[in-house]
């Protein structure tokens, strides 16, 4: 039985949102331009100076203003959206008409942004992530968004938290990423070394230029990591919800992910603490799936999304040869493993080592690569391409296994990919602790 169409309009202080850059404007220009006004039709004025009533001037302020608003609430009320069977479309626009069309079965996920200042009248903005582009509906209510949300991913009712990552545990990781926090020195020393040599005050300007990044490297993360939960809402649907002021979400199918990275900054290794990161077909790059986590919670992570046999993967890799340690000083974090299900490599530096699953049968391409020094000492790496261009790099093998390794991964994405046409692979949910 076919369910009832959904549709209606965006939220009415939708107009009022988007007009406030366009008045903003004005006013900025109007204020550039008060030399040339005088309010004071009797005062003596000089060339160029034109004398208009205060009355006049607030009445063109109002007019402008009105029609400002009144033209962005006549395009508000020729825009609409429906979801109707398999099909979400949105129309808007009012001398240019816009028609957007998104047929679920492509999209990769739904999530509700809600706004700082959007929270306090209860709208948000729907994102509609597709493969290679993004369907937004600003602004709805937040019955609306949920609404659609369900209906877009077949959601049910229950929703099992897994884990919520706790405050005191984000802000002592925080401080101990070392790499976060050696970006932050070298930018604040870069800005505070002119006035070391100088003396002047006026080279304390050039923290400005840095200000941003180092806020982005420290603060920004605190606020957008805060609260954040991963809680299963569909089978093989998690969602993911954070932020202090402006509330995210974000969700992961799993039979849309790619591949699993477990990234572990140098002073975490003591408290055997990780990122979990989830790259998704068609993305860029990796999301986060938990900021920071204990490892047993990672692992289970990985079992939910990945299946049982991606766990047994994260432990005891194949080290490289010998000859490795002559083209890497880094050899010790290099290794993989392989079965006909998953493929995992252990790669890192220094300050980060990281962990990296994929299934096999996500494999799009495999090649081989041996730079000159390589040659000479008979080795290669081996690099698995992933949908949405990412890939899974096995460096410094010997050459037989790197073309052993590279055969194995052709012939078994192969055989394996017509049995996984988008189906699920992740377990039943169970509370993480």
């Amino acid at each position: 039985m076919s369910q009832p169409p959904i549709e209606g309009r965006l939220h009415p202080v939708t107009p009022l949102r988007r007009s406030w850059a366009v008045l903003a404007a004005l006013a900025t220009l109007a204020y550039q331009q008060r030399d040339i006004v005088s309010f004071r039709p009797d005062a003596a004025t000089g060339p160029g100076t034109i004398n208009l009533p205060l009355w006049a001037a607030c009445a063109a302020a109002v007019v402008i203003v009105s029609s400002t608003v009144g033209l962005f609430a006549a395009a508000w009320r020729h825009s609409h959206y429906i979801l109707e069977g398999n099909v979400l479309a949105y129309r808007s626009g009012l001398l240019f008409k816009v028609h957007r069309h998104c047929e679920l079965d492509h999209v990769q996920s739904v999530d509700i942004l809600r706004p700082f200042l959007g929270r306090f009248i209860g709208v948000c903005t729907l994102r509609v992530v597709m493969p290679g582009t993004t369907m937004a509906l600003s602004y709805l209510t937040l019955t609306q968004a949920r609404a659609l949300k369900a209906r877009i991913l077949a959601e049910d009712t229950s929703e099992d938290r897994l884990y919520q990552v706790k405050t005191r545990d984000l802000l002592l990781a925080l401080f101990l990423d070392l790499s976060t926090n050696l970006w932050s020195l070298a930018l604040a020393t870069a800005a505070v070394l002119p006035y070391a040599l100088s003396g002047s005050l006026l080279t304390l300007s050039t923290l400005i230029a840095f200000a941003p990044r180092v806020w982005k490297l420290t603060g920004k993360r605190l606020f957008v990591y805060s609260g954040w939960s991963v809680t299963r809402i569909a089978d093989g649907a998690y969602r993911t919800d954070h932020g202090m002021f402006d509330a995210q979400q974000y969700t992961y199918r799993d039979s849309r992910i790619t591949s699993i990275e477990l990234h572990q900054p140098l002073l975490w290794r003591r408290l055997d603490w990780v990122e979990v990161r989830a790259a998704v077909a068609g993305a860029a790059q990796a999301g986060i799936l938990i900021p920071v986590c204990p490892r047993t919670v990672a692992e289970k992570m990985v079992l939910h999304l990945l299946g049982p046999d991606a766990v047994s993967h994260l432990h005891d890799p194949l080290h490289v040869p010998p000859a490795a340690r002559k083209a890497t000083p880094w050899h010790r974090a290099l290794g993989y493993r392989l079965t006909s299900g998953h493929f995992t490599v252990w790669n890192g530096f220094f300050l980060r080592n990281v962990t990296t699953v994929c299934p096999v049968h996500r494999v799009q391409s495999v090649s081989t690569r041996q730079g000159p020094w390589q040659r000479r000492l008979g080795l290669a790496s081996v690099a698995a391409q992933l949908p949405g261009g990412g890939k899974v790099l096995a460096a410094h093998r010997t050459t037989r296994e790197a073309a052993d390794i590279a055969t194995h991964i052709h012939r078994t994405s192969l055989e394996e990919a017509p049995t996984h046409p988008g189906s699920s692979v992740g377990q039943a949910a169970e509370p993480i602790s």
